[in-house]
């Protein structure tokens, strides 16, 4: 009896345990994406621009960056585990345009079915218990993985 309770502990640490490595869409490499509109991430706007997109360490999957290609435009943000039906056929960024502005909603790799989801901001809210309609508009990206050292 004791083996079949130390089976079933090692099962569900195994399920457990397989969630956070799934989760790590980013981990070995970067998303960037050219983005035409100014948006909004954690409260912070940005312009339109090109944007590089990483996981900030190894210990906490869900803390990411997002960096300006001028490099003065830099933010970090938490966000949660999404999942999708089907494995992305291109990395791609989701947004929700409340009226005139435009939210990062989400974030999607090319070699996962999990990836990342945004909080709704404050203003992000506001906008749609005023009444505006969310419309969700996707813009291609490209991931660039990390080559490693042979040396």
């Amino acid at each position: 009896m004791q083996f079949m309770k130390m089976l079933i502990v090692l099962f569900l640490l195994a399920g457990v345990t397989n969630v956070p490595v799934r989760a790590q869409a980013l981990i070995e490499g970067s998303i960037e994406a050219d983005v035409p509109f100014a948006f909004i991430v954690k409260e912070t706007s940005l312009p339109a621009g090109k944007y590089t997109f990483i996981r900030l360490d190894q210990t906490n999957p869900l803390v990411l960056e997002i960096r300006s290609a001028t490099g003065h435009k830099v933010v970090m943000f938490e966000a949660e585990n999404a999942q999708i039906a089907q494995i992305p056929r291109h990395p791609e960024l989701v947004f929700n345009k409340v009226g005139e502005q435009y939210f990062l909603s989400q974030i999607w790799a090319d070699d996962t079915d999990i990836g990342y989801q945004l909080p709704k901001t404050k203003a992000e809210e506001r906008l749609e218990a005023s009444g505006m309609k969310s419309e969700h508009r996707s813009i291609l990206a490209k991931m660039f993985k990390k080559t490693k050292n042979t040396n």
